[in-house]
């Protein structure tokens, strides 16, 4: 008798400890489709068992005509009865991305002749937040109310089963209006009228939802209903001329940024749910898995997956086979690390001519990267004729030929992903048209003569890094530069253009020539077309070492150095920019710019073939400069060291030797002409343009409450709207201008 109470007493204890167990299980969150290779399940973050609602906020719309709306929190579950009208009940905790959010749901069937409540609508918000008060705007009343509408214009995510009289399974990204009117979203609906997803009286289901960075999933009863990622083709909403239509587009996180925190909400309207078991898990990363490749067909490959860690086996890969209308790699994928130490990737000017490119918001390029958080380590990149150039080029038979350029203008490296890694690149650019001449036949689409660009390194992305890559131009274009993006890092690149002295241009007598065909006369811009190019001049072959477009916010240079280019470190267009440790040589239109309150500390560089400092606006104010000039017996051309405009700068100037020296170039502060007529005999013109400067050169530039400490030997001039500066100077300092004070 005894033992067989035992082994029922035993029999009951392994059967409670067995039950409990298979709950457990069963409460487990699943890892599926693309989940597989990213994440497990961890711990849990948040649960709630329903036995009040003190953690959670209710939003119920006010309707008359309906029974009356009831939620509240019983027997361990959550009841909400919502005859007619909507609700949203928001959990007060905020979450951050990289978790799975779990709960169990029952539709019971409606009662008979109970207006306003059907079997619909398990709806979820998660990740979601108020734009303008993202801690808890979502919970203030006035702007959101249970009514479905007032929900558009915050930011997060929403899945659906059973919309639409339970005919619709759904997913989408909020925004869905802007500023009152409806915008474009992603919206994915493949799933609707399919049975198996819709929802049944009575019936237990179970809802997960995921969030881990760019990747989001909606799973139902352990089976995969909707999943996206950055880069992925997806279902959209437009708007055109006021009316809805659904398309098809790419998941640009550029444009549709990633939710990142926010809270999670259970949303109905006009039925009857009882939730339970509500879970979060957080979700772990996988440890990353090495992935080797080895050939340029088995990079494009892993470019479009993510959460990987990629090596390319070193050795020189030649393009042979390219994709008309799109770049040679397309890095789509997220959170990737591509190790090319010891790879070249040789890119033959005729295959960039096969390829043809789709036309994008920026320029065509070889490889794009979209994806977010990618890490691109070592790499050469490199153009190549059919036949290699000559040092000593013939730029008249050069521009004679069509296979010596791209069909388009182009750049080789475009970043639209935030956060992504460029880490020991070279790129070595070569191919562009006209090439030989600077700007002297137009930029834009003014220019004389159709031009064929050819770029190093574009960002347009957030949080970008260039850590310790090089760029050498062979071609007209930028070797680095920046359109939108914010908090940009360029740091430890090296940046090498090229030069031609003007000697070299005039002698172009040839049939075919454009020396010859434009009487050697600069054609571009109109302030100074028709000026016959002078000697003892450098004319630049490529554009700017490190530019800033308009659109960039924070730009960070540092221990940098720029030779051999249109301007050097040119960054006036940005938000803001701060350069440091920085040096510049033997550029031709400038050395150094910044915007408002840029700084420049601790930066050093010449004035060989054009100024070392440029101001480009008097509306400027509030920069801080400090540079050491670096002597250049080898300089050539009229220019001064210096122009400088604007207000309440601090700027001082500083040289370690001044040794061989070969012209004392002035520092030019406040005047009245365009920087590029300024010359060593300022107030005079150069001998020649004093025509063109009265037709379009005469400009008012004024230059008022700065500070300039001059410690070198190069003469300053205070110009005409020079007024109530503070000058201090260990050379000579002629004052054009009113109220300075000269020390």
């Amino acid at each position: 008798m005894k033992k067989s109470l035992l082994l029922a007493s035993l029999h009951f204890i392994f059967w409670n400890v067995f039950s409990v167990f298979l709950v457990a299980a069963e409460l487990q969150p699943v890892v599926l489709g693309r989940g597989v290779e990213r994440f497990e399940i961890g711990p849990i973050l948040y649960q709630d068992d329903f036995g009040n609602l003190d953690r959670w906020v209710v939003q119920v719309e006010e309707k008359d005509g309906f029974p009356e709306a009831l939620v509240e929190a019983r027997d361990g579950a959550l009841h909400c009865f919502l005859p007619g009208r909507g609700c949203t009940v928001w959990f007060r905790e905020k979450m951050k991305t990289r978790l799975s959010i779990s709960y169990e749901v029952i539709c019971p069937e409606a009662t008979e002749g109970m207006r306003g409540v059907a079997v619909k609508d398990v709806n979820n918000f998660w990740l979601a937040s108020d734009v303008e008060d993202k801690e808890n705007g979502l919970f203030d009343s006035d702007r959101y109310y249970g009514n479905f509408s007032s929900y558009d214009k915050m930011h997060g995510y929403y899945a659906s089963s059973g919309g639409g009289k339970n005919t619709t399974t759904r997913m989408r990204r909020y925004p869905r209006k802007r500023g009152g009117k409806p915008v474009a979203h992603i919206a994915l609906t493949e799933r609707d009228g399919q049975e198996e997803f819709l929802l049944t009286p009575g019936k237990k289901m179970k809802v997960q939802l995921v969030a881990f960075d760019d990747f989001v999933q909606y799973i139902v009863d352990g089976k995969l209903v909707y999943e996206m990622a950055a880069g992925d083709d997806v279902g959209m909403e437009v708007y055109k001329r006021g009316k809805k239509k659904r398309v098809v587009g790419q998941y640009d996180p550029t444009e549709y940024p990633v939710h990142k925190e926010g809270f999670f909400g259970f949303r109905m309207v006009g039925t009857h749910h009882i939730y339970s078991n509500f879970r979060v898990h957080e979700l772990v990363a996988l440890p990353e898995r090495e992935k080797v490749v080895s050939s340029i067909a088995e990079l494009q490959s892993a470019a479009a997956l993510s959460d990987q860690n990629v090596v390319m086996k070193p050795g020189h890969y030649l393009v042979e086979d390219v994709e008309v209308g799109r770049p040679l790699v397309h890095f789509t994928g997220s959170r990737n690390h591509f190790d090319l130490t010891g790879v070249t990737i040789e890119m033959p000017i005729a295959k960039l001519r096969e390829m043809g490119f789709e036309r994008t918001r920026e320029m065509s390029c070889s490889y794009l990267i979209r994806g977010h958080e990618v890490v691109l380590k070592g790499g050469r990149f490199v153009n190549s004729y059919a036949s290699p150039l000559p040092e000593r080029i013939d730029f008249g038979a050069y521009n004679q030929d069509s296979d010596h350029h791209p069909i388009r203008s182009m750049t080789e490296i475009v970043v639209r992903g935030n956060d992504v890694l460029l880490q020991g690149c070279e790129v070595i650019v070569r191919g562009s048209s006209p090439y030989g001449y600077g700007n002297m036949f137009g930029i834009g689409p003014t220019a004389v003569i159709p031009l064929y660009k050819h770029s190093g390194i574009l960002v347009r992305g957030d949080r970008a890094v260039l850590d310790g890559c090089q760029v050498k131009m062979e071609a007209f274009g930028h070797a680095i530069f920046t359109q939108r993006g914010d908090d940009i890092t360029v740091k430890n690149c090296r940046v090498e253009g090229g030069l031609r002295a003007s000697e070299d241009f005039l002698n172009e007598n040839d049939d075919g020539d454009l020396g010859k065909k434009y009487d050697h006369k600069i054609q571009w811009p109109k302030s100074v077309r028709g000026l016959r190019v002078p000697k003892n001049h450098m004319i630049n072959l490529c554009e700017d070492g490190i530019r800033a477009y308009k659109g960039t916010g924070k730009i960070t240079v540092e221990n940098c150095q720029v030779s051999k280019t249109r301007g050097g470190i040119k960054l006036y267009m940005a938000k803001s920019a701060m350069v440091r440790n920085c040096e510049v040589r033997d550029c031709v239109v400038q050395g150094y710019s910044v915007p408002s309150r840029g700084v420049i500390e601790n930066c050093r560089g010449n004035a060989a073939y054009g100024p070392l400092l440029y101001i480009h606006s008097d509306g400027h104010n509030g920069q801080k400069i400090e540079i050491e000039v670096i002597p250049a017996p080898h300089g050539v051309g009229d220019h001064v060291l210096a122009a400088i405009k604007g207000r309440g700068h601090q700027i001082r100037f500083t040289t370690k030797s001044e040794e061989g020296a070969q012209l004392q170039r002035p520092i030019v502060v406040g005047y009245p002409m365009r920087f590029d007529y300024l010359s060593v005999d300022f107030p005079a013109v150069p001998a020649g343009m004093e025509g063109l400067l009265e037709k379009h050169g005469v400009q008012k530039f004024v230059a008022e409450n700065i500070t300039l400490n001059n410690e070198t030997s190069h003469p300053i001039v205070l110009g005409k709207y020079a007024q109530k500066n503070r000058t201090q100077s260990k050379s000579a300092v002629k004052d054009l201008g009113t109220r300075n004070i000269v020390e």
